[in-house]
C-alpha cells in the first residue's frame, strides 16, 4: 500500500485484495508502480514471493510474521508469575487483566497463522495436515523447530482463549483497545464456527448477544463513517487501518472511466456492490459502507483524512454483528434454525429501511438455503473488515475458491493451492528444512 508504516500497526493490510471485495482500477490515470497496486503486486497477483513488487524489490515482511507478538506474550506471562501471591484486590485484578489479554491475544495470532499457512480445519484430517509451529515459552530453545498438525494448533488455541476467558471473567472493560470477556467469547465462538462445533460456537456467540453491547441501528444512524470509536456495538480493535487512503474514492463501478479516481488503483468490486441489491436500494449499508455518488462507488465504512487511520483496524475488529452471524450460521448448521432465523432478523431489522423489512424474507428459508443467505448477509456485514478471504477458504471447496475470485477479478491467477500462504522460505532455511514448504509452492 501507499505509505505503509506512517502510523500505527498494520498487521496484514494485503488480506483484502486477495478475496474479490477490491478490484483493480483498470480505468483512469491513477496507475504507477510505487502506489497500492505496484507494493501489493505480489499478493494481489498470487506471486510465490508475495511480499515483492512488480520490480522484485521487497516491500513487505517475508509473510505473516507474529513471532514478536506471541513472543511478548510469552514474556508477559513468564513475568506475571512474581505477582501470583498478590492479595489486595485491585492487584490481583490487574494481573488477571494482563494474564487474560495475553492468552486472548496469542491465541488470535495463532488462529491467523494456522488459517494462513494451514489447511481449514476438517476434523478427519486436522491431525495429519500441517500448519505451524506452535512455541509457548518464554526462552530461546536450542532445537529446528518443525510444523505442528491444524489439530494440534487449534488445540492451543481454544486453550489460550479458555484460560482468557478465566482471567477475564471479572474484569472491568478498560477501553475498546484492550480485550475483555466479550472479546474472548467473541472469538471462541468464531473459532469453534471455523471448527464446525456449531454447539460450542452458538453457546459462545449467544453470550455476547445477550451480554455484549447493543447493535447500531442504521435507521437511526447519522455519523460520517460507521466504523468508528464511539460505534455502541465495537467490542476491541488493535493495529491501524490502510484502507481510508488506497481504495479509491470515487471509481466508476465498471472500472473503465478514465479522469480523477483519487490516485488510488484498487476499487470496490462489483460482486460487493452487487451484494447489497442497489437495484432495490432498502440496505442502508448501501448508504454508509459503500455508496452510489451519482454513479461513483465510494468505500466509506471506515474512511480517514490521511493514508492510515490508527484510531481502528480494518483487519482486527471486533463487534456485535459478528455475534450474531455467528450465532445464526452455528444454529442453521446446527439444525437450529428458529434460532437462527431470529438471529439473522434481530441483525437485519437494524440494517434494512424500517419501512422496508420483513421478517418473512428470512423465515421462509430453510436447509441449505437459509445457510447460505447467513452467509451471503456475513459478506455484506462484515466487508473488508478481514473476515472474506478467510470465509472463502472455509465455507469454499479450492474449486470453487479459484471461481469466486476469477469472475471478481479477471485479471487474476489463482490456483487451488493457494487457499493457504507459502511458508516463507527463510523459515524453511532456517529449520534446516524440518518445516516444509505448503503443496503447490516452488514446484
Amino acid at each position: 500500500w501507499q505509505f505503509s508504516g506512517i502510523s500505527g500497526e498494520l498487521y496484514y493490510p494485503w488480506i483484502h485484495v486477495m478475496a474479490d471485495e477490491l478490484c483493480q482500477q483498470t480505468g483512469g490515470d491513477s496507475w504507477v508502480t510505487a502506489s497500492a497496486c505496484g507494493t501489493i503486486y505480489g499478493y494481489y497477483t498470487w506471486q510465490y514471493r508475495v511480499y515483492e513488487d512488480v520490480e522484485g524489490k521487497q516491500v513487505w515482511d517475508d509473510g505473516a510474521d507474529f513471532r514478536h507478538l506471541y513472543n511478548a506474550c510469552n514474556m508477559i506471562l513468564e513475568e506475571t508469575k512474581a505477582f501470583e501471591e498478590m492479595t489486595e484486590e485491585e492487584d490481583v485484578q490487574n494481573v488477571n487483566r494482563i494474564k487474560g489479554e495475553c492468552y486472548f491475544l496469542r491465541g488470535s495470532y495463532y488462529f491467523l497463522l494456522v488459517n494462513f499457512y494451514g489447511n481449514p480445519y476438517v476434523a478427519s484430517t486436522a491431525e495429519r495436515d500441517p500448519a505451524v509451529p506452535i512455541k509457548t515459552s518464554n526462552y530461546v530453545e536450542d532445537k529446528y523447530y518443525s510444523r505442528n498438525s491444524v489439530a494440534e494448533v487449534y488445540e492451543q488455541i481454544v486453550a489460550d482463549l479458555l484460560d482468557a476467558e478465566k482471567f477475564l471473567k471479572d474484569v472491568p472493560k478498560k477501553s475498546v483497545w484492550r480485550a475483555d470477556i466479550n472479546a474472548v467469547r467473541l472469538m471462541l465462538s468464531r473459532v469453534y464456527l471455523y471448527m464446525c462445533l456449531y454447539d460450542e460456537a452458538e453457546k459462545y456467540a449467544a453470550l455476547v448477544t445477550e451480554n455484549g453491547p447493543r447493535l447500531e441501528d442504521l435507521n437511526s444512524f447519522s455519523g460520517e463513517e460507521f466504523l468508528n470509536t464511539n460505534l455502541s456495538e465495537l467490542i476491541f480493535s488493535t493495529g491501524a487501518s490502510s484502507l481510508p487512503g488506497n481504495v479509491t474514492f470515487y471509481s466508476r463501478n465498471d472500472g473503465m472511466e478514465t479522469g480523477f479516481v483519487s490516485g488510488n488503483d484498487v476499487r470496490i468490486s462489483n460482486e460487493l456492490y452487487e451484494a447489497y441489491n442497489p437495484q432495490n436500494p432498502i440496505d442502508l449499508r448501501l448508504e454508509y459502507f459503500v455508496p452510489d455518488y451519482d454513479g461513483s462507488i465510494r468505500y466509506r465504512k471506515l474512511q480517514g483524512e490521511t493514508f492510515q487511520t490508527p484510531d481502528l483496524s480494518d483487519v482486527f475488529l471486533m463487534r456485535t454483528a459478528e455475534a450474531w452471524l455467528n450465532l445464526a450460521e452455528a444454529a442453521a448448521c446446527a439444525d437450529d434454525e428458529p434460532t437462527a432465523r431470529k438471529a439473522l432478523n434481530t441483525l437485519r431489522e437494524k440494517r434494512i429501511k424500517r419501512e422496508a423489512f420483513d421478517e418473512s424474507e428470512v423465515n421462509s428459508l430453510a436447509g441449505e438455503s437459509l445457510v447460505q443467505f447467513i452467509r451471503e448477509e456475513r459478506r455484506r456485514e462484515l466487508c473488508l473488515e478481514g473476515h472474506r478471504w478467510f470465509d472463502l477458504t472455509r465455507m469454499c471447496t479450492p474449486q470453487e475458491f479459484v471461481s469466486i475470485i476469477k469472475a471478481a477479478k479477471p485479471e487474476s491467477t489463482p490456483k487451488e493451492y493457494h487457499v493457504k500462504f507459502p511458508i516463507p522460505q527463510r523459515e524453511i532455511d532456517l529449520s534446516q528444512n524440518t518445516i516444509t514448504q505448503n503443496e503447490g509452492y516452488g514446484q
